[in-house]
């Protein structure tokens, strides 16, 4: 039970921090910037917590799954290519798919080597 608590505040707490940095961070020229750099951030520190803490505590579970889980989020991802699409934005599409995919696994990889201790 305390994991389910800890994991509902923490996607309480992680949604609204993504709204705040959402709005804080501006999609100049339609670009979804903000939701790029909240997903990065995301893939990052979620790698580097769960790599550092392995044992899922009710407290790591509330910030990996629940703050981070909140945090990030693949369905606007999604929404907002089909939007770029849509409006013939094929360039930003193309660059927004691929900057997200192997940026989010550059940086999961990044809070994973941080974590170890391995930094090249």
């Amino acid at each position: 039970m305390k994991s389910f608590l800890a994991v509902g505040i923490g996607g309480f707490l992680g949604a609204i921090c993504r709204y705040n940095l959402g709005l804080a961070l501006s999609n100049n020229g339609g670009f979804p910037f903000a939701t790029l750099c909240i997903n990065l951030i995301g893939c990052f520190c979620l790698a580097w917590l769960f790599t550092t803490f392995t044992k899922r505590t009710p407290i790591i579970l509330g910030i990996g799954t629940g703050f981070f889980g909140a945090f990030t989020t693949f369905s606007t991802f999604s929404l907002e290519t089909l939007l770029l699409l849509q409006d013939s934005k094929w360039l930003q599409a193309v660059l927004y798919i691929l900057v997200s995919v192997f940026g989010g696994l550059a940086c999961a990889w990044l809070g994973f080597k941080l974590a170890k201790g391995r930094i090249v």
